[in-house]
């Protein structure tokens, strides 16, 4: 329970619409840990990938906006979601929480985009940044080192634990005699899908797993291509899996990465935005440059010759997360931030 019962404000362009959807189930997440612990949280929510849903969510930003209801105001995902509390807050103290591309990508994407980021971070009472890297960005945008708060989404380490390996390829139907590499994500460029495939293509004798939305792109016998995969269902796979490859030229903090590990399955990614902050090189994974289809087959051979080395680097990974990223601990540390600028 808090020290004393608050209302929040919440902005958020990214939200489920059930149980089945995954947009947005982090932020989710947060919302029920809070409301376990007595919060009041007030939403104005964008549950449709849509842009055409996006009229009907700043109308009711702008409404929580003025209703006078909450005491403290959030918004999650920069600037799309902050816009209109940014303007209409009023006395109330207002939250903005960078999660990735909002504050490493798109103010960069041109001058309006620049300004925009810049005018929103003084308009903000304090800052959340996912990642430590992802701060330092926050701070050349004009954000003030003594308003940012570096807090993850982390991960729910009691949900995400490994049943058995071999327990989740039957029950998946995957070989039981191959290494398994796995893939979650969007099919996309940006997550270095292109380079993903072309490592497969070169190690025909590693069973690649690829889990996520998007155009499937021409590929290797190899190589299973899932689609989406529900989120509660994505445990399964993660387990299945002898290691977890995440290959993308830019990320914030992926959750999926301290699921992963949470899972005791050692993982292979690039060393970018906040994947070295939570993976220890050669520890519980390893990274690697970017665009780089010879690292990934380096990481993926390393990997494959020191099988025995899985385990030890499984329970190093899984421990981590429970000791720094661990998700009520990180809620622990928002309610702290909330209740400094209430009171």
């Amino acid at each position: 329970m808090v020290d004393f019962e608050y209302t929040l404000g919440l902005f958020a362009n990214m939200y489920p619409a059930d149980d089945k959807s995954s947009f947005g189930n982090f932020i989710k997440r947060d919302v029920d840990s809070l409301e376990k612990r007595g919060v009041i949280v007030k939403k104005a929510v964008k549950t449709s990938k849509s842009v055409s849903a996006y009229p009907k969510f700043f109308m009711d930003s702008f409404k929580l906006a003025k209703s006078k209801e909450c005491d403290i105001f959030q918004a999650e995902y920069i600037p799309h979601s902050s816009f209109v509390p940014a303007f209409f807050k009023g006395d109330t103290p207002l939250i903005i929480k960078y999660l990735g591309t909002d504050g490493r990508i798109y103010p960069y994407k041109n001058k309006i985009n620049h300004k925009i980021i810049e005018y929103m971070n003084r308009r903000a009472d304090h800052i959340i940044a996912v990642s430590e890297e992802l701060k330092q960005n926050i701070l050349k945008l004009g954000g003030d080192s003594e308003k940012i708060t570096v807090i993850s989404t982390g991960v729910d380490t009691q949900k995400f634990r490994n049943p058995g390996k071999d327990t989740c390829r039957n029950k998946l139907g995957l070989p039981s005699d191959k290494m398994i590499c796995l893939y979650v994500g969007r099919l996309h460029t940006q997550k270095g899908i292109g380079e993903l495939l072309k490592a497969a293509e070169k190690r025909q004798d590693i069973f690649f797993l690829i889990c996520g939305p998007g155009e499937i792109p021409q590929h290797t016998d190899n190589c299973l291509f899932t689609g989406e995969i529900l989120h509660e269902k994505i445990i399964e796979y993660i387990c299945a899996a002898d290691c977890f490859i995440l290959p993308s030229y830019s990320e914030g903090l992926p959750n999926v990465l301290m699921e992963s590990l949470s899972c005791k399955t050692p993982v292979i990614a690039t060393s970018v935005g906040g994947c070295p902050e939570v993976v220890e090189n050669y520890k519980s994974g390893i990274l690697i440059a970017p665009k780089d289809v010879n690292a990934i087959i380096e990481a993926i051979d390393w990997m494959n010759e020191n099988s025995s080395l899985w385990e030890k680097m499984g329970e190093y990974g899984r421990t981590d997360m429970i000791n720094r990223y661990e998700h009520e601990k990180m809620i622990d540390r928002l309610v702290n931030v909330h209740t400094n600028l209430i009171t």
